[in-house]
């Protein structure tokens, strides 16, 4: 009821003013001269001062929308003529410019009056109307989602080309807005223009002016020109709601909607790959592979407001996953190794070349690095081929090259078919292929995957691995891998690197790390256990004794060799060997679900490990049930079942049952720090 009533305010009155309006006599009444003359003169008017509006707009829009040291002020400031009557916008504008003004006194001087002048009339429109677009713009570009722009950076355009193809653009539907209300309010621009410019007919005299002087002696033509004036408002800003892309769409011809789908059609049929293999090839004449154009990456720096201390190294042409809980600094490490953030108190060397450190800083774009994060930040506002020949743009290459090679990289991710469809039209899988495309296109020697594939489904996920691993063999690019899903470790990964707090608190070959995981993250991805405590026994046959005192029973840990192969008696890490060897060391028990078994009661035979436990979840895991357990204060682990077993135990929420866990499935390591 309440917008019923609001909307009736604001169209009850336009409608009795239509009531009054002689339409039949229009032409007639707009014919006169006066009238021509104010009609035109606004027209004019009002076109000089929105194009100022948005020259000098767009900028101010701009620093406004940033943080710096008096911003607010200058907020307040740039809405005030908003919000002042336009008679005292007039006044102030005639103290100032008028032929008595501070400034203005010069400017008759020297031979440019501007008082009462055609000049003064845009500008009163101008000093009213700015403010308007201005205020609709900043807002937009301060609420803006940043990510399109620090992909831009990182595909090395400069801030200019950021500003002209990605933040304006984006921001184009707020900037039409608000030049439609700067012209709407140009338009019905009146107390300010008579207070500075006064009423002169062909000079000064606008519409507004000209409706008000006519309404005492001739109404009919004051309100024919009010009609007018309210037609070409709603006709200003109503085009700002409209579709005009839909629009093209329905206008466009019908031999050119065939075109583009023949084009698609095209695309993926079996052409496409040829088109591929020849880009790859092309690709291959232009960066010889040899032994793999991947390089060798240091990183060593120090961030104290983010709490990140990372000192490690990423060999040439291997994949390094970097894993830990949320905050650790994984993506900090992506940022600073792209140059997005300036490696403080460190250094970031690819290749032997120092991109960041005392000796310079190299910016994003120009490192021969790659970032992909988990948002593939498609520029919604290009195509698919806009966006791929927008990278290639920002390393130089000329834009018939760049169409070339952009085509070639589309078909070699299997998203050639995608080229024509704009950036917002696509599913996440196909946005994640283009901004693979479009990251591999600039020729990279390091490719930093930040949770890429963290936000697609499974298939699409299964589909972006094989595809990532198939590129990165075929450029033997150095991979730097952030993932929180086990399959991309062992689906990609060579080597892993944890983190938690901002350090590094285990490295190492993938196998070795996932089969005897030194750190709670790593082991609850695995899904494995890990208890901890006290090394307890001889060294052959270690246990684990836990806060209560009870034992855990099992094996030292042989894990893989260097190389990541499995070892053989005797041939573990020495490292490793002689930390759990040491009885009374701090140490870890880890226990995969599958090395428990769950009982009613205590089972008669030989197994050395039998403990109670309650059970706090249950959870399906596929065809099992996972029971998590909890033996003591802070220690917990699972077990993989069936649901019969669940059933036929009555395993529930909070009860008391028997835990047995094979000794020979439990590994006993030494627990660092």
């Amino acid at each position: 009821m309440l917008a019923i009533l609001g909307g009736c305010a604001i169209i009850l009155p336009l409608v009795g003013m239509g009531t009054r309006v002689s339409w039949g006599q229009l032409p007639q009444l707009l014919a006169t001269p006066s009238a021509q003359a104010a009609l035109w003169l606004s027209i004019r008017t009002c076109l000089v001062s929105t194009a100022i509006c948005v020259v000098l707009g767009v900028p101010l829009a701009l620093l406004l929308s940033r943080s710096w040291p008096g911003v607010r002020l200058a907020r307040v400031l740039a809405v005030l003529p908003m919000t002042m009557p336009p008679v005292v916008a007039g006044i102030a504008l005639l103290s100032t410019l008028g032929n008595k003004g501070i400034l203005g006194a010069q400017l008759r001087e020297w031979g440019f009056p501007i008082a009462f002048s055609t000049t003064a009339v845009v500008i009163a429109q101008v000093f009213v109307s700015m403010p308007y677009l201005v205020v609709t713009l900043e807002a937009a570009l301060r609420s803006r989602d940043e990510r399109a722009e620090t992909t831009a950076r990182s595909l090395g355009a400069g801030p200019w080309r950021v500003l002209g193809q990605i933040t304006l653009p984006l921001a184009a539907p707020a900037l039409a807005r608000g030049t439609a209300l700067a012209l709407g309010r140009s338009l019905g621009e009146f107390g300010a223009t008579i207070a500075f410019a006064g009423s002169k007919e062909g000079v000064t005299r606008t519409m507004p002016l000209a409706i008000y002087l006519e309404r005492e002696k001739d109404t009919a033509t004051s309100l024919a020109l009010a009609a007018v004036l309210i037609g070409l408002s709603f006709v200003i800003v109503g085009a700002t709601n409209i579709d005009w892309g839909r629009v093209a769409t329905h206008l466009l011809p019908r031999h050119r909607l065939q075109e583009h789908q023949d084009h698609d059609t095209a695309a993926s049929e079996p052409r496409g790959a040829q088109v591929s293999t020849q880009g790859r090839g092309e690709r291959t004449s232009e960066s010889p592979r040899g032994g793999g154009r991947g390089q060798d990456l240091q990183v060593a720096f120090e961030l104290p407001q983010r709490d990140v201390v990372v000192d490690l190294e990423v060999e040439a042409g291997r994949t390094t996953a970097l894993v830990g809980p949320n905050g650790s600094g994984k993506s900090t490490v992506c940022s600073v190794v792209a140059g997005l953030l300036d490696a403080e108190n460190g250094q970031v060397v690819l290749g032997g070349r120092v991109l960041d450190g005392p000796g310079g800083f190299v910016r994003a774009g120009r490192r021969q690095v790659a970032l992909l994060s988990q948002e593939p930040g498609v520029f919604t506002h290009m195509s698919v081929l806009g966006n791929v020949v927008f990278a290639l743009r920002c390393q130089g290459v000329s834009r018939a090259e760049a169409t070339r090679r952009a085509r070639a990289e589309l078909a070699a991710v299997g998203a050639d078919h995608l080229a024509s469809r704009p950036g917002g039209a696509l599913s996440g899988g196909q946005a994640a292929r283009v901004a693979l495309a479009r990251a591999l296109a600039t020729g990279p020697r390091l490719l930093v995957l930040d949770e890429p594939m963290a936000a697609l489904d499974v298939t699409a996920r299964q589909e972006m691995r094989r595809l990532v691993a198939r590129r990165c063999a075929e450029e033997g690019l150095t991979l730097l891998l952030v993932t929180h899903d086990v399959l991309d470790l062992t689906a990609l990964a060579e080597d892993v690197v944890v983190l938690e707090r901002g350090r590094v608190v285990e490295q190492g070959p993938t196998a070795r790390v996932l089969s005897a995981p030194r750190s709670d993250f790593v082991a609850r991805l695995t899904g494995t256990a890990a208890l901890t405590g006290v090394v307890d026994g001889e060294a052959e046959a270690p246990g684990l004794r836990l806060p209560s005192g009870r034992v855990i029973h099992g094996r030292p840990y042989e894990g893989p060799t260097e190389d990541g192969t499995p070892a053989r008696s005797g041939q573990g890490r020495q490292e490793d060997q002689s930390e759990v060897l040491r009885p009374g060391a701090p140490g870890i028990a880890l226990v995969p679900p599958d090395a428990v078994a769950l009982y009613r009661e205590a089972p008669h035979g030989s197994p050395r490990n039998v403990l109670t436990g309650r059970v706090t979840g249950l959870e399906r895991s596929g065809a099992l049930v996972s029971v998590r357990l909890e033996l003591e204060e802070g220690q917990r682990l699972s077990a993989a079942v069936t649901a019969g077993a669940v059933a036929e135990l009555g395993i529930t929420e909070g009860r008391e049952i028997c835990c047995v866990i094979k000794a020979v499935q439990v590994r006993i390591v030494a627990r660092r720090g």
